[in-house]
């Protein structure tokens, strides 16, 4: 049989001029090159198995016969009923849109996918496509609008819309020397919003092949020629597809517009790609020392009862007491508030590696200390150091954190009127009691109101290596593009900086707009972590506060953790929240 006589989805004879004047085997040649004979012979077998009775659908069936295999995770995430919109990032071509389908298909039957006009002659594809036309004009533009509508219509009847933001392949970036998807159109985002549609982010593996790169390169109108081509190069491999948890509708009202809301759902698939694993490549395992043993709870009760009445902060009606104390004063209870230290650092995947956590520093700083008067026994700690004393005694050495940092003279002069705040911790069972930070910052409160000659509160925050890289990548570009302090930025040099790029340079770009709040952020690392842990409560509490970033660093000896270095202004912290730690008559006299 001729081969023009056959049913195709394309015939190469119909689609250059004077084809059908050429010989059968030159086109058949043709189609084998550009990947079209590959399709028809597929579309064929397709056809040939509906006819026979044959009851899976058209994406399913595209899959087996073109030989398309990938491993899926997350599948539970697509909602089983309502308005809900799949994006997804665009690597290869054509093979991403039957594996997309035919993912969907799985939970679902009202899919519609849009498709550009290059899939328009795909017969099996028909009743689920919403056409556009990503490579026209102004005229492609007024075109589309049907899409767009038509897409608005089918999200409103609570059908599912599978779309590919970028509207084309992805392509080489010269900026990121990697394959990138093109930007990421936002009329899909002003649909979803006016809908209150649920969004289900979507990452695929992989990118095309180089051929199809050069031309994406020498001229990118072509390249929709060889996209079938690129399909015989995907049967070759096995393809990582994952669905990253449904954004609800409330979520996304949290984004600041349709460009941010398209910057945040882009950011959402491209996280999907990076791996939920807490250990850094290459790290050697610590040397952990045994902990200490406690000391009798009589002999650190007596040690509490010995404070002065002064040395008493707070007492609260649960029972929990907050005093300061001076190491002198304390000489079995900083033994246990280092042993206690390293209890609780160690199992967030920190610590010193010591028998006991302790320094110099210890001798010379102020300790805040929660105690439990019911229980006997110590349920946190915080340590003060009192900049302008240590600077007067010792120099630049006494402070903790020059040991990290190269603080300049201008910040020096800022810092000498505050309180360097560190090495803080609550013990595992008070930790789930939402009350435990909040006495002891109110024994913070009451040492301010004490010490009035302190305006500022400063000090490093740890990211420990229990998050993901992805997670401490996340909340240092967020750090970095919303939190910086406006004047003082670069006035503190970290002697260790972060130097690996835990998240891909096209990935961070987005962050400044995807994220404008903090409980975007939030939810987002909740996301990535395997336990759904969020942010570091320290760090929401000093951003609650209206702490701003001077500079990050990390402490390789302290388990490789990320310290971002923030600086409190106290006369302008909230003034609900100066009310409630340091009381509603507490008038600052630096404000």
């Amino acid at each position: 049989m001729s081969i023009r006589k056959r049913k195709k989805i394309t015939d190469l004879s119909r689609l250059i001029k004077g084809g059908d004047k050429l010989p059968d085997w030159l086109i058949l040649l043709g189609e084998k090159h550009l990947g079209l004979h590959a399709l028809n012979v597929a579309h064929d077998h397709i056809e040939e198995d509906w006819e026979k009775g044959c009851t899976d659908n058209f994406f399913k069936l595209a899959c087996k016969y073109l030989n398309l295999n990938y491993d899926l995770t997350g599948l539970e995430n697509i909602p089983k009923e309502g308005p809900c919109v799949i994006v997804s990032n665009h690597p290869h071509g054509m093979s991403d849109g039957l594996m997309f389908g035919d993912i969907a298909m799985k939970v679902r039957s009202d899919i519609h996918i849009v498709v550009n006009e290059f899939l328009q002659c795909v017969r099996g594809m028909v009743p689920y496509e919403i056409m556009v036309d990503v490579y026209g004009g102004d005229a492609a533009k007024r075109a589309n609008m049907a899409g767009m509508r038509e897409i608005l219509r089918r999200l409103k009847d609570g059908h599912c819309i599978l779309v590919f933001p970028s509207g084309s392949a992805a392509t080489y970036s010269h900026r990121d020397r990697r394959v990138i998807d093109d930007p990421w159109q936002t009329n899909i985002s002003a649909i979803i919003r006016k809908t209150g549609a649920t969004v289900v982010p979507m990452h695929i593996s992989g990118r095309s092949g180089i051929f199809f790169q050069i031309i994406s390169l020498l001229n990118k109108g072509i390249r929709s020629n060889f996209l079938a081509r690129e399909i015989l190069r995907d049967g070759r491999m096995r393809h990582t597809i994952k669905l990253g948890k449904a954004i609800s509708p409330a979520t996304i009202t949290m984004t600041a517009n349709d460009d941010s809301l398209s910057d945040y759902l882009r950011l959402c698939t491209m996280l999907q790609r990076y791996p939920q694993s807490t250990a850094p490549e290459g790290a050697a395992p610590r040397n952990m020392k045994p902990i200490e043993e406690s000391a009798a709870a009589d002999v650190l009760q007596a040690e509490i009862d010995a404070l002065p009445e002064e040395a008493l902060c707070v007492r609260t009606p649960a029972g929990l007491e907050v005093y300061a104390a001076e190491a002198a004063q304390i000489p079995h209870l900083l033994r246990e508030i280092g042993i206690q230290r390293e209890h609780t650092f160690r199992a967030v995947g920190e610590g010193s590696g010591l028998s006991c956590d302790l320094d110099n520093f210890d001798l010379t700083y102020t300790h805040l200390i929660m105690w439990d008067a019911a229980e006997h026994r110590l349920a946190g700690a915080y340590r003060m150091g009192r900049t302008d004393k240590l600077l007067q005694q010792q120099g630049i050495k006494g402070i903790y954190n020059a040991a990290f940092f190269r603080l300049s003279k201008r910040l020096l002069s800022i810092l000498e009127q505050g309180l360097e705040m560190g090495r803080a911790f609550i013990c595992k069972p008070y930790q789930r009691h939402p009350a435990s930070l909040d006495t002891l910052w109110m024994g913070i409160g009451h040492f301010v109101r004490k010490h009035p000659e302190y305006r500022y509160l400063y000090g490093t925050v740890s990211i420990s290596g229990e998050y993901t890289p992805a997670s401490r990548g996340l909340i240092l570009a967020y750090l970095q593009a919303h939190c910086m302090h406006p004047e003082l930025t670069g006035e503190a040099t970290a002697l260790f900086p972060p130097t690996s790029a835990e998240l891909l340079s096209e990935d961070a770009r987005l962050v400044p707009s995807a994220i404008t709040e903090l409980r975007l952020l939030t939810g987002l690392v909740a996301d990535l972590e395997p336990d759904n842990k969020s942010i570091p409560v320290l760090l929401r509490q000093y951003l609650r506060l209206g702490g701003k970033m001077l500079s990050f660093g990390i402490d390789n000896d302290f388990g490789g953790t990320l310290d971002c270095l923030v600086l409190v202004d106290i006369p302008q912290i909230p003034r609900r929240i100066l009310d409630r730690y340091c009381g509603k008559d507490f008038q600052f006299p630096h404000a």
